[in-house]
């Protein structure tokens, strides 16, 4: 699925030939992010205006799905979520090329205190996504009269480095009485944390879907090229359905996310999330069928988008996550209007 045409052809001739980065060396990771941060790429989607590179959501969209296309190893779509809600918080966002993450902590896992012409941070923030590796962090916590945002230097809070399946860096984030001045903590919208959840979400069923992609192509080269029982596999009346299926899943997911950019929303978000989080396992599971054996060998490039299909369908939280939040959005009211909306696309 194309979701920026002007942008698909650019972002496939940069990362095509770094698929798999996660396998690449330290110094060519860090040259492909220097390539990148030239393209504006981590500020797409922020308003020229506010310091960005100027796109909407629908190119944001496409760089994530590139991502997942490509393999790619590297914290894109965190750097642009975190430069997303700095500008939308009045700050500036070029502290940021250099790679960012951003978490959201609710008051139960995050707490700000004003100290002195400070504030103090204390909470301890799981499954951080890039945490480990890159040089800010931006902490969204919402408090009872605002939502405050404050980015930090990730030598002055303490992190537990995992990885995910894909080999990707996560972390936990330790805020043990952090102290950050004043100056450094700026109030944001009402509804920051909130919109970025969504935005979040969005972007990750995007990638979800880049990732579908590439797994549906290396599933079709090989039923075209492996031969069974004097003829390719393809020929076969179980593997051709097979593939069907998987393209359906393929273009279920796209379709989620046009709909998502068409009518952006916390219903339509969480739709395109879960259906993302279904179809990651369902396409997988598929294609790691077709390929037999070979597919699970660390030579075949199977396994470069299978991992993070595995790995990211359950982060920041899992299917029945996302389901559950579908159907609280839409049976909010009285009226069926909202669940008609979601469905058909139509108010009314």
């Amino acid at each position: 699925m194309i979701y920026s045409r002007d942008l698909r052809s650019v972002v496939d001739d940069v990362l095509d030939p770094h698929f798999g980065a996660a396998d690449q060396s330290p110094e060519a990771s860090a040259a492909l992010w220097s390539t990148i941060t030239e393209l504006g790429w981590p500020l797409v989607g922020v308003a020229e205006q506010a310091g960005g590179a100027g796109g909407d959501l629908a190119d944001a969209a496409e760089l994530a799905a590139g991502i997942g296309r490509h393999a790619i190893a590297l914290p894109l779509v965190e750097t642009g979520l975190t430069a997303w809600a700095l500008a939308a918080a009045g700050l500036p966002v070029d502290a940021v090329r250099a790679g960012a993450t951003v978490v959201v902590g609710d008051p139960g896992e995050l707490r700000l205190g004003s100290v002195s012409g400070a504030w103090r941070l204390d909470g301890v923030l799981a499954g951080v996504r890039w945490v480990p590796a890159v040089p800010r962090v931006l902490v969204v916590g919402v408090g009872e009269d605002a939502v405050r945002v404050a980015l930090l230097d990730r030598s002055a809070v303490q992190v537990d480095r995992t990885e995910n399946l894909a080999g990707e860096p996560v972390g936990v984030l330790r805020l043990d009485g952090v102290i950050v001045a004043d100056t450094a903590v700026a109030v944001g919208p009402a509804g920051l944390a909130a919109d970025l959840v969504d935005r979040a979400a969005l972007l990750r069923a995007a990638a979800i879907g880049g990732a579908i992609e590439r797994a549906c192509r290396l599933v079709t080269a090989h039923a075209q090229t492996r031969h069974q029982f004097g003829r390719p596999l393809i020929a076969l009346q179980a593997v051709a359905h097979l593939l069907a299926d998987l393209a359906v899943e393929r273009d279920l997911v796209g379709a989620a996310v046009v709909a998502a950019l068409d009518a952006p929303g916390p219903s339509s978000a969480a739709a395109a999330r879960a259906t993302a989080a279904r179809s990651a396992g369902v396409v997988a599971a598929g294609a790691h069928q077709l390929h037999g054996a070979i597919g699970i060998t660390r030579e075949h490039p199977l396994h470069k988008v299978t991992r993070r299909l595995w790995a990211w369908r359950d982060e920041d939280g899992s299917q029945r996550h996302w389901e559950l939040r579908v159907g609280r959005e839409v049976l909010a009211g009285q009226a069926d209007d909202a669940l008609w909306s979601l469905v058909t696309g139509h108010v009314g």
